[in-house]
């Protein structure tokens, strides 16, 4: 079986024969691409994060364009319906836009709470950062 020692490049001298500058120059190093990774991480899961937004918007928007005209068309057979249950007719359509001004807040907090900032954060990033946080003060 090989050891640890045996799988290192040739050129590498084992920690313990390193000098105090080298180990500190390596540590850095190993850093700097945590570092370089972490960023990448979370560029990434940022713009993913605006696509997922920005078609949530577009999805908002086509919704909003195909359901009006129907709910107007629904809203004013619901008045008329009420008209021929014998309401009368000012009351029939006060009733129905009560109803019209229900479900659009309805809509719109979902809608809200679907582009809160807490839904956009880089959750992922953010825990590998506490987890790499958490791992340097192990080793330090």
């Amino acid at each position: 079986m090989a050891s640890v020692y045996e799988n290192r490049r040739m050129d590498e001298r084992p920690l313990d024969s390193k000098p105090v500058s080298e180990l500190i120059s390596d540590a850095l190093q190993q850093f700097s691409r945590l570092v370089r990774s972490e960023v990448a991480l979370a560029r990434a899961e940022v713009s993913d994060k605006a696509k997922q937004a920005a078609r949530g918007s577009a999805m908002l928007g086509v919704a909003a364009v195909v359901a009006l005209p129907s709910l107007f068309l629904l809203m004013m057979a619901l008045a008329a319906f009420l008209v021929e249950m014998g309401l009368a007719a000012s009351l029939s359509y006060l009733i129905t836009a009560v109803i019209g001004f229900i479900i659009a807040g309805i809509l719109a907090k979902v809608g809200l709470n679907r582009l809160r900032a807490d839904a956009l954060m880089p959750n992922r990033t953010i825990n590998q950062l506490h987890r790499d946080a958490a791992t340097m003060k192990e080793h330090i």
